[in-house]
């Protein structure tokens, strides 16, 4: 097998607090690509914004009696360096500010999305 220490993947999630069963899946694949040792960041943009509002991420449980929340999943993320950004205009979007963001997250223009899907080995959208 490849030797995949070192490759960069970048995560595109558009789906919210609204769809529970899309927003576990991106969260699950990025740790575990930042456990085989790749560089991982999962772009935020459209609903997927949503999640990043404090708050809202607690809220979210695909199994309630597992007590894993979104959340949960977001800090397991962080927890294994992977990069959360969310997009500017998203956050507009959203009428969100900087200061509604859980830790952790940057904010990127919309054109940084075309660089960054340049700049990884590999993209994977949900």
């Amino acid at each position: 097998m490849e030797d995949l220490e070192g490759k960069k993947i970048l995560v595109i999630q558009t789906h919210g607090v609204d769809t529970p069963t899309r927003t576990y899946s991106p969260i699950y694949y990025a740790i575990a690509a930042a456990a085989m040792e790749m560089e991982v960041m999962i772009w935020f943009t459209m609903n997927g914004t949503n999640q990043l509002k404090k708050g809202e991420a607690e809220k979210v449980s695909l199994k309630p009696e597992s007590g894993v929340t979104l959340k949960t999943m977001l800090d397991m993320a962080l927890d294994n360096d992977v990069k959360l950004a969310v997009c500017q205009q998203s956050l507009e979007l959203w009428d969100m500010k900087p200061e509604d963001l859980i830790e952790g997250v940057e904010i990127l223009g919309a054109t940084s999305i075309i660089d960054l899907a340049l700049e990884y080995d590999h993209v994977m959208y949900f």
